[in-house]
């Protein structure tokens, strides 16, 4: 016996629990993959030769059982040691098929405003002006910027200071609405003396401005994880991205 022995489930690319149908089909594939290569370079006939001796020997229940026998004496070949796999990749794989779900539910959310943006619009009109509250929307000490919360009979949105005057208290109005999740869209004052021509809240709502961007990532980020053949890592990633999006979105939806 040699000091080593041949592995030809190994060679063959099988298990050693591999069946006589697969065993066959490996050697099939490989014959078929090495063949032309084979009559022109040695070492690929030579190992050619050695894939057809261990498909001898393993398509014989008789010779394999014989041959199990022998490399069970060298467990190296036999079998070779596994590397554990790595615990985020298994956690990222079982968390998979619930992330699919996860972007299939901010899909939803995502046709929710897109109904929502293409409905026409509710019109409150003479609505009145309860009460003004003045916020701060800017960071810099330097350079603070302010606007205010403006309640309505019906509606409540926020006017960035410039414009704030158009919505004295106890002035009349007409608020353009979104008629699912209420996002204020346009308004009119009419007895304002800047004119009732329309003007838009601040940041100009969920689907306008800027802001209008947010639905758009949030629906191209659900799709790619909601598409067939994703990595695990993908369907993971997207439902975390678009969860986020999705919270930005509530957010400018309470408070805008």
């Amino acid at each position: 016996m040699p000091n080593h022995l041949q592995n030809y489930y190994t060679l063959l690319g099988v298990p050693h629990t591999a069946t006589l149908a697969e065993i066959e089909q490996a050697y099939r594939r490989m014959h078929a993959r090495m063949y032309r290569r084979a009559a022109v370079d040695p070492a690929q006939n030579a190992r050619l030769q050695d894939a057809y001796e261990g498909f001898q020997i393993l398509a014989d229940p008789r010779r394999r059982w014989a041959y199990d026998r022998l490399l069970q004496q060298e467990p190296e070949s036999f079998a070779p040691p596994v590397r554990p796999p790595d615990p985020t990749k298994l956690i990222i794989a079982r968390a998979a098929p619930t992330a699919r779900w996860v972007n299939w539910v901010l899909l939803a959310c995502c046709l929710l405003f897109a109904l929502d943006w293409s409905l026409p619009l509710r019109e409150f009109a003479n609505e009145e002006v309860l009460s003004r509250q003045i916020v701060s929307v800017g960071s810099s000490a330097s350079n603070p910027q302010m606007a205010y919360n403006i309640i309505t009979t019906n509606t409540k949105f926020r006017l960035p200071s410039a414009i704030a005057p158009r919505a004295r208290e106890g002035q009349r109005l007409t608020v353009w609405q979104t008629p699912l999740l209420r996002v204020v869209r346009q308004l009119s004052s009419p007895t304002s003396p800047d004119g009732p021509a329309p003007f838009q809240p601040y940041g100009g709502g969920l689907y306008s401005g800027p802001m209008a961007l947010l639905p758009v990532a949030l629906l191209g980020v659900s799709v790619v994880g909601v598409l067939p053949r994703r990595p695990p890592e993908v369907r993971v990633n997207t439902a975390v991205v678009g969860v986020l999006l999705w919270v930005v979105a509530v957010v400018l939806l309470l408070l805008f």
